[in-house]
Protein backbone atom coordinates (compact mmCIF):
# COMPACT_ATOMS: atom_id res chain seq x y z
CA UNK A 1 0.00 0.00 0.00
CA UNK A 2 1.39 3.42 -0.95
CA UNK A 3 2.16 6.03 1.68
CA UNK A 4 -0.76 8.16 0.44
CA UNK A 5 -3.16 5.21 0.57
CA UNK A 6 -1.95 4.34 4.08
CA UNK A 7 -2.63 7.92 5.18
CA UNK A 8 -6.10 7.87 3.60
CA UNK A 9 -6.88 4.55 5.32
CA UNK A 10 -5.87 5.97 8.69
CA UNK A 11 -7.85 9.15 8.02
CA UNK A 12 -10.89 7.11 7.06
CA UNK A 13 -10.60 5.07 10.26
CA UNK A 14 -10.31 8.25 12.28
CA UNK A 15 -13.40 9.70 10.64
CA UNK A 16 -15.30 6.51 11.38
CA UNK A 17 -14.25 6.67 15.03
CA UNK A 18 -15.38 10.27 15.34
CA UNK A 19 -18.66 9.51 13.59
CA UNK A 20 -19.82 7.26 16.45
CA UNK A 21 -22.55 9.09 18.35
CA UNK A 22 -24.13 8.24 21.70
CA UNK A 23 -27.78 7.20 21.63
CA UNK A 24 -29.14 10.20 23.55
CA UNK A 25 -32.72 10.28 24.76
CA UNK A 26 -33.80 13.78 23.77
CA UNK A 27 -35.46 16.29 26.09
CA UNK A 28 -36.38 19.95 25.91
CA UNK A 29 -35.69 20.42 29.62
CA UNK A 30 -34.00 23.84 29.97
CA UNK A 31 -30.66 24.10 31.73
CA UNK A 32 -27.76 26.51 31.79
CA UNK A 33 -25.39 23.62 31.16
CA UNK A 34 -24.88 23.11 27.44
CA UNK A 35 -26.02 19.68 26.27
CA UNK A 36 -24.14 20.19 23.00
CA UNK A 37 -20.89 20.80 24.90
CA UNK A 38 -21.44 17.78 27.14
CA UNK A 39 -22.13 15.57 24.13
CA UNK A 40 -19.08 16.87 22.28
CA UNK A 41 -16.72 16.24 25.20
CA UNK A 42 -18.17 12.78 25.77
CA UNK A 43 -17.98 11.89 22.10
CA UNK A 44 -14.30 12.77 21.89
CA UNK A 45 -13.12 11.34 25.21
CA UNK A 46 -14.87 7.99 24.67
CA UNK A 47 -13.79 7.72 21.05
CA UNK A 48 -11.94 4.52 20.08
CA UNK A 49 -9.17 6.82 18.84
CA UNK A 50 -8.12 7.34 22.48
CA UNK A 51 -7.86 3.58 22.98
CA UNK A 52 -9.38 3.57 26.45
CA UNK A 53 -7.17 6.32 27.96
CA UNK A 54 -5.05 3.95 30.03
CA UNK A 55 -2.68 5.63 32.48
CA UNK A 56 0.73 6.06 30.84
CA UNK A 57 -0.61 5.49 27.32
CA UNK A 58 -0.65 7.67 24.22
CA UNK A 59 -4.45 7.72 24.35
CA UNK A 60 -4.39 9.19 27.85
CA UNK A 61 -1.85 11.81 26.79
CA UNK A 62 -4.11 12.88 23.91
CA UNK A 63 -7.04 13.19 26.32
CA UNK A 64 -4.87 15.21 28.72
CA UNK A 65 -3.85 17.57 25.93
CA UNK A 66 -7.53 18.02 25.04
CA UNK A 67 -8.38 18.94 28.64
CA UNK A 68 -5.38 21.27 28.94
CA UNK A 69 -6.45 23.11 25.78
CA UNK A 70 -9.89 23.72 27.30
CA UNK A 71 -8.34 24.93 30.56
CA UNK A 72 -6.26 27.38 28.56
CA UNK A 73 -9.30 28.56 26.59
CA UNK A 74 -11.13 29.26 29.86
CA UNK A 75 -8.22 31.33 31.15
CA UNK A 76 -7.39 29.06 34.08
CA UNK A 77 -3.99 29.58 35.68
CA UNK A 78 -1.71 26.60 34.97
CA UNK A 79 -0.52 24.88 38.17
CA UNK A 80 1.65 22.20 36.59
CA UNK A 81 5.36 22.00 35.91
CA UNK A 82 7.19 24.80 34.13
CA UNK A 83 4.13 26.93 33.56
CA UNK A 84 2.05 24.12 32.06
CA UNK A 85 -1.18 22.46 33.19
CA UNK A 86 0.58 19.10 33.62
CA UNK A 87 1.54 17.92 37.12
CA UNK A 88 3.92 15.03 36.34
CA UNK A 89 3.12 11.73 38.04
CA UNK A 90 6.04 9.30 38.01
CA UNK A 91 4.85 5.71 38.27
CA UNK A 92 6.48 2.49 39.37
CA UNK A 93 4.91 -0.48 37.59
CA UNK A 94 4.68 -4.21 38.24
CA UNK A 95 3.23 -7.15 36.31
CA UNK A 96 3.06 -10.78 37.30
CA UNK A 97 5.74 -12.81 35.55
CA UNK A 98 4.85 -15.73 33.28
CA UNK A 99 5.61 -18.14 36.13
CA UNK A 100 2.23 -18.73 37.80
CA UNK A 101 1.87 -17.56 41.42
CA UNK A 102 1.84 -20.30 44.04
CA UNK A 103 -0.63 -20.86 46.87
CA UNK A 104 -0.14 -24.19 48.62
CA UNK A 105 -1.96 -25.27 51.79
CA UNK A 106 -0.30 -27.66 54.24
CA UNK A 107 -2.16 -29.65 56.85
CA UNK A 108 0.65 -31.43 58.65
CA UNK A 109 2.67 -33.23 55.96
CA UNK A 110 -0.17 -33.18 53.41
CA UNK A 111 -0.12 -30.42 50.82
CA UNK A 112 -2.79 -29.15 48.43
CA UNK A 113 -1.81 -26.83 45.60
CA UNK A 114 -4.49 -24.36 44.54
CA UNK A 115 -4.90 -23.33 40.91
CA UNK A 116 -4.25 -19.73 39.98
CA UNK A 117 -7.37 -17.97 38.59
CA UNK A 118 -9.56 -21.02 39.27
CA UNK A 119 -9.12 -21.06 43.05
CA UNK A 120 -7.28 -17.85 43.88
CA UNK A 121 -6.05 -14.56 42.47
CA UNK A 122 -3.26 -12.24 43.54
CA UNK A 123 -1.64 -8.96 42.59
CA UNK A 124 1.83 -8.06 41.35
CA UNK A 125 4.24 -7.01 44.09
CA UNK A 126 5.48 -3.44 43.71
CA UNK A 127 8.03 -3.89 46.50
CA UNK A 128 9.95 -6.97 45.30
CA UNK A 129 10.47 -8.91 42.08
CA UNK A 130 10.23 -12.16 44.07
CA UNK A 131 8.15 -12.47 47.21
CA UNK A 132 7.36 -15.58 49.18
CA UNK A 133 6.18 -16.49 52.64
CA UNK A 134 5.26 -19.65 54.53
CA UNK A 135 3.33 -19.20 57.75
CA UNK A 136 0.41 -20.57 59.80
CA UNK A 137 -3.09 -19.32 59.04
CA UNK A 138 -5.24 -17.54 61.60
CA UNK A 139 -8.84 -16.45 60.99
CA UNK A 140 -9.74 -12.92 62.08
CA UNK A 141 -13.34 -12.47 60.94
CA UNK A 142 -13.56 -9.42 58.70
CA UNK A 143 -10.15 -8.23 59.89
CA UNK A 144 -11.63 -5.00 61.28
CA UNK A 145 -10.84 -3.04 64.41
CA UNK A 146 -13.38 -0.24 64.86
CA UNK A 147 -13.50 0.91 68.49
CA UNK A 148 -16.14 3.58 67.83
CA UNK A 149 -18.51 0.83 66.73
CA UNK A 150 -17.54 -1.78 69.32
CA UNK A 151 -15.79 -4.06 66.81
CA UNK A 152 -12.43 -5.76 67.27
CA UNK A 153 -11.86 -8.89 65.19
CA UNK A 154 -8.33 -9.15 66.58
CA UNK A 155 -9.31 -9.22 70.24
CA UNK A 156 -7.40 -12.05 71.89
CA UNK A 157 -5.56 -13.01 68.67
CA UNK A 158 -1.81 -13.06 68.15
CA UNK A 159 -1.14 -12.70 64.43
CA UNK A 160 2.54 -11.85 64.58
CA UNK A 161 4.36 -13.92 61.97
CA UNK A 162 1.03 -15.34 60.73
CA UNK A 163 -0.96 -15.09 57.51
CA UNK A 164 -4.31 -13.54 58.39
CA UNK A 165 -7.45 -14.97 56.78
CA UNK A 166 -10.33 -12.47 56.55
CA UNK A 167 -13.78 -12.31 55.02
CA UNK A 168 -14.35 -9.81 52.24
CA UNK A 169 -16.60 -6.93 53.17
CA UNK A 170 -17.81 -5.79 56.57
CA UNK A 171 -20.52 -6.22 59.22
CA UNK A 172 -23.72 -4.68 57.91
CA UNK A 173 -24.34 -2.61 61.04
CA UNK A 174 -21.52 -0.25 60.05
CA UNK A 175 -22.75 2.92 58.33
CA UNK A 176 -22.17 3.05 54.58
CA UNK A 177 -19.13 5.33 54.39
CA UNK A 178 -17.46 4.25 57.64
CA UNK A 179 -18.06 0.67 56.54
CA UNK A 180 -16.44 1.37 53.18
CA UNK A 181 -13.34 2.63 55.00
CA UNK A 182 -13.04 -0.45 57.18
CA UNK A 183 -13.83 -2.87 54.34
CA UNK A 184 -11.14 -1.55 52.00
CA UNK A 185 -8.17 -3.75 51.17
CA UNK A 186 -5.68 -1.07 52.18
CA UNK A 187 -7.28 -0.51 55.59
CA UNK A 188 -7.38 -4.23 56.36
CA UNK A 189 -3.85 -4.84 55.10
CA UNK A 190 -2.44 -1.86 57.01
CA UNK A 191 -3.96 -3.10 60.28
CA UNK A 192 -2.75 -6.66 59.72
CA UNK A 193 0.77 -5.42 59.01
CA UNK A 194 0.69 -3.16 62.07
CA UNK A 195 -0.16 -6.20 64.20
CA UNK A 196 2.77 -8.17 62.79
CA UNK A 197 1.09 -10.33 60.13
CA UNK A 198 3.22 -11.34 57.14
CA UNK A 199 0.43 -12.02 54.66
CA UNK A 200 -3.31 -11.90 54.08
CA UNK A 201 -5.86 -14.13 52.36
CA UNK A 202 -9.26 -12.62 51.64
CA UNK A 203 -12.22 -14.98 51.29
CA UNK A 204 -15.03 -14.30 48.84
CA UNK A 205 -18.53 -14.25 50.30
CA UNK A 206 -21.93 -14.53 48.61
CA UNK A 207 -22.29 -10.76 48.92
CA UNK A 208 -18.82 -9.94 47.57
CA UNK A 209 -19.41 -12.34 44.69
CA UNK A 210 -22.45 -10.33 43.64
CA UNK A 211 -20.52 -7.06 43.83
CA UNK A 212 -17.30 -8.28 42.18
CA UNK A 213 -17.50 -11.82 40.76
CA UNK A 214 -14.32 -13.83 41.16
CA UNK A 215 -14.26 -14.79 37.49
CA UNK A 216 -13.35 -11.19 36.63
CA UNK A 217 -9.89 -11.99 38.00
CA UNK A 218 -9.12 -13.51 34.60
CA UNK A 219 -9.90 -10.19 32.94
CA UNK A 220 -7.35 -8.38 35.12
CA UNK A 221 -4.73 -11.17 35.32
CA UNK A 222 -2.32 -9.48 32.92
CA UNK A 223 -2.90 -5.97 34.21
CA UNK A 224 -0.13 -3.67 35.37
CA UNK A 225 -0.11 -2.51 38.98
CA UNK A 226 1.16 1.01 39.59
CA UNK A 227 2.06 3.36 42.40
CA UNK A 228 3.26 6.92 42.23
CA UNK A 229 6.70 8.12 43.24
CA UNK A 230 8.18 11.57 43.61
CA UNK A 231 11.41 12.66 41.95
CA UNK A 232 13.42 11.04 44.77
CA UNK A 233 11.65 7.71 44.37
CA UNK A 234 9.67 8.21 47.57
CA UNK A 235 5.94 8.40 48.19
CA UNK A 236 3.08 6.27 47.03
CA UNK A 237 0.56 4.30 49.02
CA UNK A 238 0.83 0.59 48.13
CA UNK A 239 3.92 -0.09 50.23
CA UNK A 240 2.59 -2.33 52.98
CA UNK A 241 5.06 -4.86 54.45
CA UNK A 242 2.96 -7.95 53.65
CA UNK A 243 4.92 -10.56 51.72
CA UNK A 244 1.88 -12.49 50.55
CA UNK A 245 -1.63 -11.56 49.45
CA UNK A 246 -4.38 -13.60 47.77
CA UNK A 247 -8.12 -13.69 47.25
CA UNK A 248 -9.94 -17.03 47.31
CA UNK A 249 -13.01 -17.89 45.25
CA UNK A 250 -16.36 -18.58 46.87
CA UNK A 251 -15.98 -22.25 45.96
CA UNK A 252 -12.60 -22.64 47.68
CA UNK A 253 -13.13 -20.33 50.66
CA UNK A 254 -15.05 -22.82 52.86
CA UNK A 255 -12.16 -25.30 52.92
CA UNK A 256 -9.91 -22.84 54.73
CA UNK A 257 -12.37 -22.52 57.61
CA UNK A 258 -13.27 -26.21 57.86
CA UNK A 259 -11.48 -26.49 61.20
CA UNK A 260 -14.01 -24.08 62.72
CA UNK A 261 -16.76 -26.68 62.28
CA UNK A 262 -19.29 -24.22 60.86
CA UNK A 263 -21.23 -24.08 57.61
CA UNK A 264 -19.46 -21.37 55.63
CA UNK A 265 -22.52 -19.48 54.41
CA UNK A 266 -24.05 -19.47 57.88
CA UNK A 267 -20.77 -18.27 59.38
CA UNK A 268 -20.66 -15.41 56.87
CA UNK A 269 -24.29 -14.52 57.56
CA UNK A 270 -23.59 -14.45 61.30
CA UNK A 271 -20.53 -12.26 60.82
CA UNK A 272 -22.42 -9.82 58.57
CA UNK A 273 -25.22 -9.62 61.14
CA UNK A 274 -22.73 -8.81 63.91
CA UNK A 275 -23.19 -12.14 65.70
CA UNK A 276 -20.10 -13.79 67.25
CA UNK A 277 -18.17 -16.21 65.03
CA UNK A 278 -15.23 -18.44 65.98
CA UNK A 279 -11.78 -17.02 65.25
CA UNK A 280 -8.25 -18.29 65.69
CA UNK A 281 -5.75 -20.82 64.36
CA UNK A 282 -6.95 -22.93 61.42
CA UNK A 283 -4.50 -25.83 61.63
CA UNK A 284 -3.16 -24.92 58.19
CA UNK A 285 0.07 -23.45 56.89
CA UNK A 286 0.11 -21.55 53.63
CA UNK A 287 3.00 -21.28 51.22
CA UNK A 288 2.69 -18.24 48.97
CA UNK A 289 5.01 -17.09 46.20
CA UNK A 290 4.87 -14.77 43.19
CA UNK A 291 7.28 -13.20 40.73
CA UNK A 292 6.77 -9.69 39.43
CA UNK A 293 8.35 -7.72 36.60
CA UNK A 294 9.12 -4.11 37.53
CA UNK A 295 9.28 -1.04 35.35
CA UNK A 296 8.33 2.59 35.30
CA UNK A 297 6.26 5.00 33.29
CA UNK A 298 4.87 8.47 33.67
CA UNK A 299 1.58 10.25 33.39
CA UNK A 300 0.18 13.58 34.58
CA UNK A 301 -2.67 15.27 36.33
CA UNK A 302 -4.04 18.28 34.45
CA UNK A 303 -4.42 21.09 36.99
CA UNK A 304 -5.59 24.67 36.66
CA UNK A 305 -6.82 27.38 39.00
CA UNK A 306 -9.88 29.56 38.63
CA UNK A 307 -8.89 32.45 40.95
CA UNK A 308 -11.41 33.91 43.36
CA UNK A 309 -11.91 37.64 43.60
CA UNK A 310 -12.70 38.18 47.26
CA UNK A 311 -9.67 39.72 49.02
CA UNK A 312 -9.77 37.11 51.81
CA UNK A 313 -11.89 34.18 50.62
CA UNK A 314 -9.86 33.75 47.45
CA UNK A 315 -7.24 32.06 49.62
CA UNK A 316 -9.82 29.42 50.58
CA UNK A 317 -9.51 26.96 47.70
CA UNK A 318 -12.10 24.41 46.62
CA UNK A 319 -11.20 21.31 44.58
CA UNK A 320 -13.21 20.08 41.60
CA UNK A 321 -11.90 16.76 40.27
CA UNK A 322 -12.69 13.91 37.90
CA UNK A 323 -10.50 11.08 36.67
CA UNK A 324 -9.49 11.07 33.03
CA UNK A 325 -8.10 7.55 32.76
CA UNK A 326 -9.78 4.23 32.05
CA UNK A 327 -8.66 0.65 31.37
CA UNK A 328 -7.16 0.98 27.89
CA UNK A 329 -6.93 -2.13 25.72
CA UNK A 330 -7.00 -5.77 26.75
CA UNK A 331 -6.59 -9.08 24.99
CA UNK A 332 -9.66 -11.28 24.70
CA UNK A 333 -10.95 -14.27 22.70
CA UNK A 334 -11.54 -11.98 19.70
CA UNK A 335 -8.13 -10.30 19.98
CA UNK A 336 -7.33 -6.91 21.46
CA UNK A 337 -10.39 -5.00 22.66
CA UNK A 338 -10.74 -1.33 23.63
CA UNK A 339 -12.46 -0.39 26.88
CA UNK A 340 -13.79 3.10 26.00
CA UNK A 341 -14.94 4.10 29.51
CA UNK A 342 -17.78 6.32 28.31
CA UNK A 343 -19.75 6.39 31.57
CA UNK A 344 -16.55 5.75 33.55
CA UNK A 345 -15.38 8.42 33.28
CA UNK A 346 -15.64 10.29 29.98
CA UNK A 347 -19.08 11.47 31.09
CA UNK A 348 -17.70 12.61 34.45
CA UNK A 349 -14.91 14.50 32.69
CA UNK A 350 -17.41 16.07 30.27
CA UNK A 351 -19.35 17.25 33.33
CA UNK A 352 -16.19 18.74 34.86
CA UNK A 353 -15.31 20.61 31.66
CA UNK A 354 -18.80 22.07 31.26
CA UNK A 355 -18.92 22.97 34.95
CA UNK A 356 -15.54 24.70 34.65
CA UNK A 357 -16.79 26.57 31.57
CA UNK A 358 -19.85 27.95 33.35
CA UNK A 359 -17.89 28.85 36.48
CA UNK A 360 -15.24 30.69 34.47
CA UNK A 361 -17.97 32.72 32.76
CA UNK A 362 -19.86 33.56 35.97
CA UNK A 363 -20.70 37.30 35.97
CA UNK A 364 -18.55 39.07 38.54
CA UNK A 365 -16.50 35.97 39.26
CA UNK A 366 -16.50 33.88 42.42
CA UNK A 367 -15.32 34.66 45.93
CA UNK A 368 -13.25 31.51 46.51
CA UNK A 369 -10.70 30.00 44.17
CA UNK A 370 -11.31 26.62 42.57
CA UNK A 371 -8.54 24.17 41.76
CA UNK A 372 -9.81 22.10 38.82
CA UNK A 373 -8.05 18.81 38.12
CA UNK A 374 -8.33 16.00 35.60
CA UNK A 375 -6.73 13.10 37.42
CA UNK A 376 -4.69 10.15 36.24
CA UNK A 377 -4.44 6.65 37.70
CA UNK A 378 -7.83 6.35 39.39
CA UNK A 379 -8.33 2.88 37.95
CA UNK A 380 -4.95 1.93 39.42
CA UNK A 381 -5.99 2.89 42.96
CA UNK A 382 -6.51 6.67 43.01
CA UNK A 383 -2.87 7.40 42.21
CA UNK A 384 -3.23 10.85 40.66
CA UNK A 385 -5.48 12.10 43.44
CA UNK A 386 -3.22 10.55 46.06
CA UNK A 387 -0.25 12.46 44.69
CA UNK A 388 -2.22 15.70 44.27
CA UNK A 389 -3.42 15.44 47.88
CA UNK A 390 0.10 14.69 49.14
CA UNK A 391 1.86 17.28 46.99
CA UNK A 392 -0.67 20.00 46.10
CA UNK A 393 0.51 22.89 43.92
CA UNK A 394 -0.91 25.29 46.52
CA UNK A 395 -0.38 25.34 50.30
CA UNK A 396 -2.31 22.38 51.70
CA UNK A 397 -3.85 24.50 54.45
CA UNK A 398 -5.71 26.51 51.79
CA UNK A 399 -7.62 23.44 50.51
CA UNK A 400 -11.07 23.63 52.08
CA UNK A 401 -13.09 20.88 50.40
CA UNK A 402 -13.20 18.54 47.40
CA UNK A 403 -16.04 17.73 45.01
CA UNK A 404 -15.30 14.69 42.85
CA UNK A 405 -17.15 13.49 39.74
CA UNK A 406 -16.87 9.81 38.90
CA UNK A 407 -19.03 7.51 36.77
CA UNK A 408 -22.44 9.13 36.99
CA UNK A 409 -24.80 6.45 35.66
CA UNK A 410 -27.12 8.73 33.71
CA UNK A 411 -29.61 6.38 32.09
CA UNK A 412 -32.85 7.64 33.62
CA UNK A 413 -34.59 10.95 34.39
CA UNK A 414 -33.35 11.00 37.98
CA UNK A 415 -35.22 13.06 40.57
CA UNK A 416 -33.03 12.38 43.60
CA UNK A 417 -29.38 12.83 44.52
CA UNK A 418 -27.01 10.65 46.53
CA UNK A 419 -24.21 12.65 48.18
CA UNK A 420 -21.58 10.24 49.46
CA UNK A 421 -19.59 12.00 52.16
CA UNK A 422 -22.21 14.68 52.63
CA UNK A 423 -23.24 13.48 56.09
CA UNK A 424 -19.77 14.15 57.46
CA UNK A 425 -19.36 17.85 56.73
CA UNK A 426 -21.29 21.02 55.95
CA UNK A 427 -21.01 20.02 52.29
CA UNK A 428 -24.13 17.90 52.78
CA UNK A 429 -26.34 20.84 53.71
CA UNK A 430 -25.14 22.84 50.71
CA UNK A 431 -25.79 19.92 48.35
CA UNK A 432 -29.30 19.52 49.80
CA UNK A 433 -30.06 23.21 49.34
CA UNK A 434 -28.83 23.29 45.73
CA UNK A 435 -30.63 20.06 44.89
CA UNK A 436 -33.83 21.30 46.53
CA UNK A 437 -33.74 24.47 44.43
CA UNK A 438 -33.66 22.18 41.38
CA UNK A 439 -36.64 20.14 42.59
CA UNK A 440 -34.47 17.16 43.52
CA UNK A 441 -34.74 15.06 46.67
CA UNK A 442 -31.83 13.70 48.69
CA UNK A 443 -31.53 9.91 48.97
CA UNK A 444 -29.42 7.44 50.90
CA UNK A 445 -26.80 5.30 49.17
CA UNK A 446 -28.84 2.63 47.34
CA UNK A 447 -25.82 0.32 46.97
CA UNK A 448 -23.67 0.57 50.12
CA UNK A 449 -22.04 -2.77 49.27
CA UNK A 450 -20.25 -1.01 46.39
CA UNK A 451 -18.18 0.98 48.94
CA UNK A 452 -17.90 3.85 46.49
CA UNK A 453 -16.85 6.40 49.09
CA UNK A 454 -13.42 4.80 49.44
CA UNK A 455 -13.11 3.61 45.84
CA UNK A 456 -12.84 6.93 44.07
CA UNK A 457 -10.61 9.98 44.13
CA UNK A 458 -12.44 12.00 46.78
CA UNK A 459 -11.11 9.60 49.40
CA UNK A 460 -7.51 10.67 48.75
CA UNK A 461 -8.46 14.12 50.01
CA UNK A 462 -10.48 12.78 52.94
CA UNK A 463 -7.34 10.91 54.05
CA UNK A 464 -5.55 14.27 54.13
CA UNK A 465 -8.22 15.77 56.37
CA UNK A 466 -10.14 17.58 53.61
CA UNK A 467 -13.95 17.24 53.58
CA UNK A 468 -15.15 15.75 50.31
CA UNK A 469 -18.29 14.65 48.50
CA UNK A 470 -19.18 12.71 45.36
CA UNK A 471 -22.63 13.08 43.84
CA UNK A 472 -24.61 10.50 41.95
CA UNK A 473 -28.18 10.04 40.78
CA UNK A 474 -30.57 8.18 43.01
CA UNK A 475 -32.82 5.47 41.63
CA UNK A 476 -35.97 7.62 41.59
CA UNK A 477 -37.17 9.14 38.31
CA UNK A 478 -39.42 11.93 37.11
CA UNK A 479 -40.70 9.35 34.64
CA UNK A 480 -42.83 6.78 36.49
CA UNK A 481 -42.26 4.32 33.64
CA UNK A 482 -38.52 4.17 34.34
CA UNK A 483 -36.90 1.76 36.79
CA UNK A 484 -33.74 3.61 37.74
CA UNK A 485 -32.59 0.85 40.06
CA UNK A 486 -32.79 -1.76 37.30
CA UNK A 487 -31.02 0.46 34.77
CA UNK A 488 -28.15 1.18 37.15
CA UNK A 489 -27.93 -2.44 38.23
CA UNK A 490 -27.80 -3.62 34.63
CA UNK A 491 -25.01 -1.15 33.84
CA UNK A 492 -22.90 -2.48 36.70
CA UNK A 493 -23.63 -6.08 35.76
CA UNK A 494 -23.21 -5.84 31.98
CA UNK A 495 -21.05 -2.84 31.07
CA UNK A 496 -19.06 -1.60 34.08
CA UNK A 497 -15.36 -2.08 33.26
CA UNK A 498 -16.37 -3.85 30.06
CA UNK A 499 -16.01 -2.92 26.37
CA UNK A 500 -19.74 -2.19 26.32
CA UNK A 501 -19.24 1.00 28.36
CA UNK A 502 -19.19 2.87 25.06
CA UNK A 503 -21.00 5.55 23.10
CA UNK A 504 -23.75 3.15 22.08
CA UNK A 505 -25.43 3.35 25.48
CA UNK A 506 -28.72 5.28 25.79
CA UNK A 507 -27.38 8.26 27.73
CA UNK A 508 -30.28 10.32 29.05
CA UNK A 509 -29.89 13.87 27.75
CA UNK A 510 -32.01 15.58 30.41
CA UNK A 511 -30.14 13.70 33.13
CA UNK A 512 -26.80 14.81 31.66
CA UNK A 513 -27.84 18.46 31.72
CA UNK A 514 -29.36 18.18 35.19
CA UNK A 515 -26.28 16.45 36.61
CA UNK A 516 -23.97 19.11 35.19
CA UNK A 517 -26.27 21.87 36.41
CA UNK A 518 -26.18 20.35 39.89
CA UNK A 519 -22.39 20.66 39.96
CA UNK A 520 -22.46 24.18 38.56
CA UNK A 521 -24.89 25.24 41.26
CA UNK A 522 -22.98 23.43 44.00
CA UNK A 523 -19.61 24.94 43.11
CA UNK A 524 -21.13 28.43 42.80
CA UNK A 525 -22.75 28.03 46.22
CA UNK A 526 -19.57 26.75 47.85
CA UNK A 527 -17.51 29.50 46.27
CA UNK A 528 -19.80 32.31 47.43
CA UNK A 529 -21.33 31.27 50.77
CA UNK A 530 -20.09 33.04 53.88
CA UNK A 531 -18.54 30.03 55.61
CA UNK A 532 -16.02 27.67 54.03
CA UNK A 533 -16.90 23.96 54.20
CA UNK A 534 -15.84 22.14 57.38
CA UNK A 535 -16.18 18.79 59.10
CA UNK A 536 -19.14 18.43 61.43
CA UNK A 537 -18.18 18.43 65.14
CA UNK A 538 -16.93 15.02 66.26
CA UNK A 539 -17.28 13.47 62.79
CA UNK A 540 -15.67 10.05 62.31
CA UNK A 541 -13.53 11.00 59.31
CA UNK A 542 -12.83 14.49 60.58
CA UNK A 543 -11.35 12.99 63.75
CA UNK A 544 -9.66 10.00 62.10
CA UNK A 545 -7.81 12.13 59.56
CA UNK A 546 -7.69 15.40 61.46
CA UNK A 547 -5.04 17.71 60.04
CA UNK A 548 -1.99 18.15 62.20
CA UNK A 549 -2.29 14.76 63.90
Amino acid sequence: MSTRRQWLARAGGAAAGLAAWPAFAQSASPARASLAALQAHLRFLASPLLEGRETGSRGFDIAAAYVASHFARLGLQPLGAEGSFAQPVLLKTAKLASTPPVLRLWRGATAETLTYLDDFSTRPDLAATHSEVTAPLVFAGFGIRAPAFGLDDYAGLDVKGRIVVVLSGRPLQLPSEEGAHYASRLTKAALAAELGAVGMISLATPRSERVSPFHLARQYAGSTAMDWRDADGQGGQDNLPLRGWASLSLQRAPALLAALGRDYRQLVADAEAGRPVPRGELGLTAEMARDSLHGDTRSANVVGLLPGRHPERRHEVLLLTAHLDHLGRKSGPQGEVIYPGAMDNALGMATLLETATQLAQAPGGLDRSILIAALTGEEQGQLGSSMLAAQPPLPAAQLMAAVNIDMPILLHDFNEVVALGGDHSTLGATVARVAGDMGLKMAADPQPEQARFTRSDQYSFVRRGIPAVILGPGVGSFNPQEDGAALMRDFRRLRYHQPGDDLGQPFHAAAMQRYAQLHIGLMQALATQAEAPRWLPGDFFGELFRRGR
